[in-house]
C-alpha cells in the first residue's frame, strides 16, 4: 500500500518540483533579456518638453531620460555587463500597449498611476512624480472657473487620464489628438475654446514668449495624480530593483535636482517625497 502511494506520489512531486524550477527560471526573465541584449528598451516620451524631447541632433533628452540613464547604470552594476538604452518613442495612446506587447522592458513616460492600469502592468511604488490638469487658453477667453467649459469644445491629448471624467462632468465636446504638437496647433488654430493640459507641461510652455504673450492658465489645477514607472507583470527581481531605485531618487533628492536642472518649478510632490524618505 505504502509503495503504491509513494509510486503515485513521485510523479506529482516531480511535477511540483518542475513547476517550481520553471517559476525560478522565469523570475529573472526581464533581467535575462536585458543582459543577453546588453540593452534596456524603454518606452519614453520625445514630445513632452522638458520631461522627454529631442536634442538638436535627435538624441532623446529631458528629466525622464536622465532618470532612465540612472536605471541603466544600476542595471550595469546589477547584471555585470555594459548596458545601452534603446529609447522607444511613445505617446499617451500607445505606451501601455507597447509595454504589454514586449516592445519595451520599462516604461517611464509621464504615465499617471491609475487602478485600471495596474490590472495589466506592474506600476512601481513609490511613484516618481506628480501633476494635475488645467486649462490653457487665450488670455481673452472668458474662462474663470471649471464650470465655464460646460458644453464647450475643448482640445486634449489621446489617452489623457482626465478626458473621460471631464467630458462626463461638463458635457464638453472633446477633440483629441495623438501628438502634443497636433494638440497645440488645434488650440492655436482656434478649433477649441481651450486645451486641457498637464500643469507641468503648461508651465514650461508659458516660459516661452510664443505662449506667454497671448495664452495663460485659466483655473486652479485639479485631479492631481502621481506618475508611475512600469514593467511587465511577472518580473519580481526587476520590480524590486525599480522600487529600490525610485525610493533612492526621493531619498537623495535626485528628482528635485533634476527639476532645477530642467528649469521646472519645484513640485510639492517631489519635496514631500524627499522629506518622507530622506532619513529612511
Amino acid at each position: 500500500m505504502f509503495r503504491k502511494i509513494l509510486h503515485g506520489t513521485l510523479p506529482v512531486l516531480a511535477g511540483l518540483c518542475a513547476a517550481g524550477a520553471a517559476t525560478d527560471a522565469s523570475a529573472d526573465a526581464a533581467f535575462d533579456k536585458i543582459k543577453d541584449r546588453g540593452e534596456l528598451a524603454v518606452c519614453s516620451k520625445v514630445d513632452y518638453k522638458p520631461f522627454g524631447f529631442r536634442d538638436t541632433d535627435g538624441t532623446p533628452i529631458g528629466l525622464e531620460h536622465d532618470l532612465i540613464d540612472d536605471v541603466r547604470l544600476r542595471l550595469e552594476e546589477k547584471l555585470g555587463v555594459a548596458i545601452k538604452v534603446n529609447p522607444i518613442p511613445v505617446i499617451a495612446a500607445n505606451r501601455i500597449q507597447f509595454l504589454e506587447g514586449g516592445k519595451c522592458d520599462l516604461l517611464i513616460a509621464t504615465m499617471t498611476d491609475k487602478p485600471e492600469r495596474r490590472r495589466t502592468i506592474d506600476i512601481i511604488e513609490p511613484n516618481y512624480y506628480s501633476s494635475g490638469v488645467n486649462i490653457l487658453a487665450l488670455k481673452t477667453v472668458n474662462i474663470n472657473e471649471w464650470g465655464d467649459i460646460q458644453d464647450q469644445k475643448m482640445c486634449s491629448s489621446q489617452g489623457a487620464f482626465w478626458n473621460k471624467d471631464l467630458q462626463q462632468k461638463y458635457n464638453i465636446e472633446l477633440l483629441t489628438f495623438a501628438g502634443i504638437a497636433e494638440t497645440e496647433q488645434a488650440l492655436m488654430d482656434g478649433r477649441c475654446l481651450g486645451l486641457l493640459t498637464d500643469d507641468s507641461l503648461a508651465a514650461m510652455r508659458l516660459a516661452q514668449e510664443r505662449w506667454n504673450k497671448d495664452y495663460e492658465l485659466k483655473v486652479d489645477t485639479i485631479m492631481d495624480a502621481s506618475w508611475g514607472a512600469a514593467i511587465q507583470q511577472g518580473n519580481p527581481d526587476f520590480k524590486a530593483l525599480m522600487e529600490e531605485t525610485i525610493t533612492d531618487w526621493h531619498k537623495s533628492g535626485k528628482i528635485m535636482e533634476l527639476e532645477d536642472k530642467w528649469d521646472v518649478k519645484r513640485t510639492p510632490f517631489a519635496t514631500s517625497m524627499h522629506e518622507k524618505y530622506k532619513d529612511s
